[in-house]
């Protein structure tokens, strides 16, 4: 009997894991098997140990088709510059995975060390053919194609199999809904565009 590949999940994404070298920033004790860890606190999975706000990383350009950024951007004070790292080091058409708590999520406000609450919007300021880019690119010369964004919400609405619907009207939920159908993660797949 022929052995079963699993297809790796990062939250509710599918990770291709024929897609090599992934980079994982932020790593902590949950690395990617097979990935190079980015973290600046040292650990048994973390390969390059480096102050994440600190640019640029000590990792070559073009280098990674994958690139993982879970609960990590929040804890960053230069959002703008992070992005702008994953960018420089990440191949032309390479995927980057991004999740963060929802601003209406109570883990965003929970934890200290967060600098950031983000709406699944944030990203379009570097999205190609956005309103936010098109209007604002200047902030940043890092291009992505949304592939996939969601926001999962929290437990008890998630019961209740209301995030389809609400991601059909993100801009609708955000505005109006979030603060009673309250969002648990943002859940983002994006492409490289250089």
């Amino acid at each position: 009997m022929a052995p079963v590949t699993r297809v790796p999940l990062y939250r509710e994404m599918a990770i291709d894991a024929t897609k090599q070298p992934t980079l994982d920033v932020g790593c902590g004790n949950s690395k990617i098997p097979g990935a190079v860890g980015i973290d600046r606190v040292p650990g048994p999975q973390v390969d390059v140990v480096h102050d994440l706000n600190t640019f640029p990383w000590p990792l070559a350009a073009d280098t990674f088709e994958v690139v993982k950024l879970w609960s990590v951007i929040e804890h960053l004070p230069d959002l703008l510059g992070t992005l702008e790292e994953v960018y420089r080091v990440s191949r032309p058409g390479a995927i980057v995975l991004i999740g963060t708590p929802h601003f209406s999520s109570a883990n965003a406000y929970t934890d200290p060390t967060h600098h950031h609450f983000l709406s699944a919007r944030f990203i379009d300021y570097f999205v190609e053919g956005t309103e936010l880019s098109t209007e604002y690119g200047f902030y940043s010369k890092a291009r992505f194609r949304l592939e996939e964004r969601k926001v999962t919400l929290s437990p008890f609405w998630s019961r209740l199999a209301l995030g389809r619907a609400m991601n059909r009207i993100l801009p609708t939920y955000e505005t109006y809904l979030c603060q009673v159908i309250r969002g648990a993660d943002i859940l983002i797949k994006l492409s490289v565009v250089k």
